[in-house]
């Protein structure tokens, strides 16, 4: 998406390198973004989707303060992420090479 795109605005009227909206499955990435950057904006993004499919926003919501429910989504993406993250290397680590799944490698 181009930079000013209404996509990449967030629900606090914030202009952000990518969202997700959970209602139309879609994630929209600033369309400037390259490696190592996208890759990781990518796996945030994709992360705050699993929050919403594993039934974790309902969770994270209910416990959440009301003045900060984006504070706490992004704390729960954020945590999904590094566990990613951490599960990607040990993987590669253990098979001494890059992981590669469905066709994706790891680096």
């Amino acid at each position: 998406m181009p930079a000013g795109d209404p996509s990449l605005i967030d629900r606090t009227g914030s202009a952000r390198l990518a969202t997700t909206d959970p209602r139309r499955r879609a994630v929209y990435l600033l369309d400037t973004l390259r490696p190592p950057l996208l890759d990781r904006v990518m796996l945030h993004e994709v992360t705050h989707a699993i929050t919403v499919s594993w039934g974790l926003l309902p969770m994270v919501r209910s416990d959440a303060l009301r003045g900060d429910i984006i504070g706490v989504e992004e704390w729960a993406a954020q945590l999904v992420e590094n566990h990613a993250i951490e599960a990607v290397q040990a993987a590669s680590e253990a098979l001494g090479r890059p992981l590669c799944i469905r066709g994706l490698c790891s680096d």
